[in-house]
């Protein structure tokens, strides 16, 4: 049963007031994951009936059951894809790591710049982190794009409830234990006990494949020269493991 809001709405009542409220003439940006999340947002703006467009920001190192859920179940969702693969951008730029995520900056979050559509509709929750808390249910990203929110104060297990209640389609990556469907490479899974990325591994071996080949271009041209400048010899294995146990 949902829960009522202070004025006798609920939270799927408000969320479709709030996508009607902001709509724009030209229509929304829909940014879609293919996640629970953005499920639900897409679902809202349906229910709203407000004029959008749905898009998908694909790195080259995603989940692929994730990028077939897409194609079969949302298929007039618009596929953006980077002018350089991932892999050839990790050989130029360097490794990606937690602080400097050149990978989210140039491929995940800024494929969608040049679409023409200021008003972005996208799955952000407060409960996610305290970094997102602070936006609210509006955000200026940039003088170009404003975030809009609708299902911000949403707690995780009410987009489940949206889900089963509405019987909406969902990535069979949760069924398998998945709670997170971003990029099968990425330097926010790697920990100390490298849990995450050895069940990452194991799912998706061939992406791995290619990820390590190219981390092993890099260390041949840059990070094996720079470790024998400095006098601190380090094999490309040591090299990995750090990477992998976020070091």
């Amino acid at each position: 049963m949902q829960q009522l809001l202070i004025d006798g709405r609920t939270k799927e009542e408000e969320a479709i007031d709030f996508l009607c409220r902001h709509e724009p003439p030209d229509g929304y940006f829909l940014g879609f994951s293919g996640g629970k999340d953005s499920t639900v947002i897409d679902h809202i703006a349906i229910m709203a009936g407000v004029k959008y467009q749905r898009f998908y920001e694909r790195t080259g190192i995603d989940p692929p059951e994730i990028v077939k859920h897409i194609k079969r179940h949302f298929p007039d969702t618009v596929f953006l894809k980077p002018k350089e693969p991932f892999f050839k951008l990790l050989v130029k730029k360097g490794f990606p790591t937690k602080t400097k995520r050149w990978c989210c900056e140039h491929i995940k979050h800024s494929l969608g710049n040049n679409i023409p559509l200021k008003h972005r509709v996208l799955g952000i929750r407060a409960e996610e982190s305290p970094k997102r808390r602070k936006y609210g249910r509006v955000h200026n990203f940039k003088p170009s794009h404003v975030g809009y929110f609708p299902i911000f104060d949403w707690l995780e297990w009410e987009v489940w409830e949206h889900i089963d209640r509405h019987g909406l389609p969902y990535c069979s990556l949760y069924d398998e234990g998945f709670s997170r469907l971003g990029c099968v490479v990425c330097p926010f899974i790697c920990r100390n006990d490298r849990r995450a990325v050895d069940a990452h591994k194991l799912r998706w071996p061939k992406i791995y494949r290619a990820f390590e080949n190219a981390m092993y271009e890099l260390y041949e041209k840059k990070m094996h020269h720079r470790h024998r400048i400095i006098g601190k010899a380090q094999l490309f294995e040591e090299f990995m493991e750090n990477w992998y146990r976020g070091k």
